[in-house]
């Protein structure tokens, strides 16, 4: 799967198909652009979004007032979206290119076949799990996307940060599975498990 992969028909969040055209703009290649009929995105903008150390730091780069402008009224509604987006825009700076994983954390649990254990070990993940402020979590999970060589499945990983920041915020599934924790672990360990089991078969 390369990563001019086109957005899911049913979005799975308010904007995905602008965040989409808007990480693309930044990362294919002039023919890949004129296939989707997409203008590239001054270098500035991944320039600017990759020093960032910190979602209130995105907040000041052309880059995120390019998405946050485009972004529908819906997505941007809410008191807590900007730095949510800010931190989502910060963190797709880094992604090069969508992996073959069926979503984000299933990506960091797949198993590399030259060391045998999976991408992101078990503790780096529950790190990312422990974060409890923004800039920890910005700094946590930049750090595994470096560590898989800015591959990941950019939208399942968009919602799993805006996800994040709506509960940070206060606005808590009902159910504990629907929390993105319990996600993410779910997927991560089942990655870890399927690829393991095949190893060793």
């Amino acid at each position: 799967m390369t990563h001019t992969e086109q957005t899911p028909v049913t979005a799975n969040f308010v904007g995905e198909a602008v965040l989409m055209r808007w990480w693309q703009a930044m990362m294919l290649s002039e023919q890949e652009l004129a296939k989707l009929n997409i203008r590239p995105a001054p270098t500035v903008f991944r320039a600017e979004l990759k020093r960032a150390q910190t979602p209130e730091a995105v907040l000041m780069t052309q880059g995120f007032r390019a998405l946050w402008l485009s972004l529908p009224e819906q997505a941007r509604q809410r008191r807590e979206s900007m730095l949510a987006w800010a931190a989502l825009a910060g963190i797709l700076s880094h992604v090069k290119q969508q992996d073959n994983s069926r979503n984000f954390a299933a990506g960091l649990g797949q198993v590399d076949e030259k060391t045998g254990k999976p991408k992101v070990s078990e503790l780096r993940f529950q790190q990312l799990q422990g974060a409890r402020t923004p800039d920890d979590f910005y700094r946590r999970l930049h750090r595994l996307i470096k560590q898989v060589n800015g591959q990941s499945r950019v939208s399942s990983l968009a919602k799993g940060v805006l996800d994040w920041f709506a509960e940070h915020n206060g606005r808590t599934p009902l159910r504990a599975d629907k929390k993105i924790a319990v996600r993410w672990a779910m997927d991560y360990y089942q990655a870890a498990a399927s690829g393991l089991a095949k190893n060793n078969n």
